[in-house]
């Protein structure tokens, strides 16, 4: 790190599109990990910094750098840096870092020994914010992940244990991981199988809804598909016996119900404070809403708690080759890595993606399209393909009058999130979620 010019950090993060403080102002910029690569042609400095804010809490970063003469240059410019980073990670190598080592993971599984091109070629995607990711050979997709977070990565952790524990298939399979070992310990890599022509369940799903004016037949067969999809996801999590402690299922509790319950109730009544005044009619809603939340606590405890997605809607599916494939196991980006890989009710999952149903629609009608009553109709096939490959799973209520109220609470408070959301982020979107919690009432 020594040929490194530390004092020109700052104003390289702010330059970078994955940096998140832009805003912020720098009090200073920390190493608290580094490593020589040297891979090929190309050698440079694998970094772990820890920016420090004048306000607020620090953040970590990965820098994978060379010196140049405006002091720092991003290494993961150059395709044979980029090359060397991965095969790290496929030779399962390991190198030396000041506090600790860097360490590839492959995964040996027979469908991963891949006939990579060599040198493969490098296609760098634009998409994402908040990390750098390639195409390798048109084969693996690569993630480096740019704000890192100390713990477990539900993301390597999930796609590990679907790769190694079960027989699930209908995702991107993990093929290998970069990690940092030692005090400043952290995922730094993922690579995943690449999957070509594949389009975002959410695009998807939206032309659909703009070609159609009722949903046909063949669109509701995929809704139905994609419950089936959801479904035996689930069906493996659940699947882990006690020697994976981090995804064995665990009973669910009436004192969890009531947690659940609770923290709704309290959800209710902040949003509701921040929403009414732009729309007061929600405020006639609010005890029925409650009573809705409540019935949570009262139902008699039934299920478990297992692994669950945790951010499950339509831009997490890819159509491809006529089937579903469910990715991006990361968890909501706000929450801390420990709060992601809690056990939950199924059922969070599903009332994410109907949820996300509601706002495909709404999207169409805002952008001009007359609104039609679809979104009923993909929601019952949707829930009819995740029930008929679920059925009698012990992870979930057996009757059917617990099934519905735990859904239509987690429903509940995904639509109260959305309002919050909206409210910060879209006001004029706001409409969407506030429309359907007053539907919500009137259906009752």
């Amino acid at each position: 790190m020594n040929s490194l010019d530390l004092t020109k950090l700052p104003d390289y993060l702010k330059h970078q599109r994955w940096f998140s403080g832009k805003a912020w102002p720098i009090k200073h910029v920390t190493v608290m990990d580094h490593a020589t690569i040297e891979s090929g042609g190309c050698a440079f400095s694998l970094a772990v910094v820890e920016v420090v804010y004048e306000l607020g809490s620090p953040e970590r970063y990965l820098l994978p750098v060379q010196p140049s003469s405006e002091g720092v240059r991003d290494a993961l410019e150059s395709d044979e840096c980029m090359r060397g980073l991965f095969d790290l990670i496929r030779a399962g190598g390991q190198v030396a870092s000041a506090g600790g080592h860097v360490q590839g993971e492959w995964i040996a599984a027979p469908d991963n020994l891949l006939a990579l091109p060599s040198p493969p070629s490098v296609r760098r995607l634009m998409v994402e914010q908040s990390n750098t990711s390639v195409v390798l050979g048109e084969q693996v997709i690569l993630k480096i992940i740019r704000k890192l977070e100390a713990g477990v990565n539900p993301e390597h952790e999930v796609g590990r244990f679907l790769a190694t524990k079960t027989s699930f298939r209908a995702t991107p399979v993990l093929l290998g991981a970069l990690h940092l070992e030692g005090a400043a310990g952290a995922t730094l890599a993922v690579a995943h199988r690449f999957v070509p022509n594949a389009t975002d369940g959410w695009k998807y799903t939206l032309d659909r809804l703009r070609e159609e004016r009722a949903v046909g037949p063949r669109f509701l067969t995929q809704m139905r598909e994609l419950g089936m999809r959801v479904g035996e996801l689930h069906l493996a999590f659940a699947s882990a016996t006690e020697d994976e402690p981090a995804f064995t299922p665990e009973p669910l509790l009436q004192e969890d119900l009531q947690r659940w319950s609770a923290s709704i109730v309290g959800e209710l009544g902040v949003t509701l404070a921040e929403a009414g005044r732009l729309h007061p009619d929600l405020e006639g809603r609010r005890e029925a809403l409650i009573d809705s939340a409540k019935r949570l606590a009262q139902v008699p405890p039934a299920g478990q708690k297992i692994r669950i997605h945790g951010d499950l809607h339509l831009g997490q599916v890819l159509r491809a080759n006529d089937q579903w494939l469910i990715f991006d196991f990361e968890g909501e980006p706000a929450r801390s890595f420990t709060a992601r890989r809690e056990k939950y009710s199924a059922l969070r999952d599903v009332a994410g993606m109907i949820r996300s149903f509601d706002y495909a629609e709404a999207t169409v009608t805002l952008e001009g399209g007359t609104p039609h009553e679809r979104v009923g109709p993909m929601r019952e096939a949707f829930v009819e393909g995740y029930r008929q490959v679920t059925r009698g799973a012990a992870f979930l209520p057996s009757d059917e009058a617990t099934f519905d109220v735990m859904l239509r609470a987690f429903e509940l408070e995904k639509l109260l999130y959305e309002v919050r959301y909206e409210l910060q982020n879209r006001p004029d979107w706001v409409r969407i979620p506030v429309s359907a919690l007053l539907r919500m009432e009137a259906s009752k």
